[in-house]
């Protein structure tokens, strides 16, 4: 092997691994905030998608009692699909943006009015709870 095919193979490297390292960083000083708004776009995302088992992996049911999660599925997926109907009869979802923030220590709870923007022109403002569940953060039902 020749030394300046060598030295070419390690800028190679180096130019690779300098990106994949700032990425990472990113990742790592994410903020709570960042982490919410991305969790709300995604779900919402997932809903418009019909996407319903990607929905449920981002909801959190830890504080609904063994009774009320029987039979939860089913009409979790109807309300699911609800707001998928909802979306379709609005041309489709355009984006979602976070209004206001509330944290409720009390209850480790992260409260969100949101504004979610349709593809036909109109707008409909929401509230979805997040809760933080082994350091993730899940929609709270």
């Amino acid at each position: 092997m020749s030394s300046s095919f060598a030295s070419r193979r390690r800028c190679l490297h180096l130019s690779l691994s300098i990106p994949l390292a700032l990425g990472l960083l990113a990742c790592a000083t994410t903020t709570p905030e960042q982490s919410q708004d991305a969790l709300v776009r995604r779900f919402y995302q997932l809903i418009a998608e019909g996407d319903f088992d990607g929905c449920i992996s981002l909801i959190s049911a830890t504080h609904i009692s063994k009774e009320e999660l029987a039979g939860f599925d089913k009409k979790l997926r109807r309300i699911l699909a609800s707001g998928q109907q909802l979306i379709n009869s609005r041309g489709g979802l355009l984006k979602v943006e976070v209004l206001e923030r509330t944290v409720d220590a009390a209850q480790q709870v992260t409260k969100l009015r949101v504004q979610v923007f349709y593809r036909d022109g109109s707008s409909r403002r929401e509230r979805i709870n997040l809760f933080e569940e082994n350091g993730v953060w899940k929609v709270q039902l």
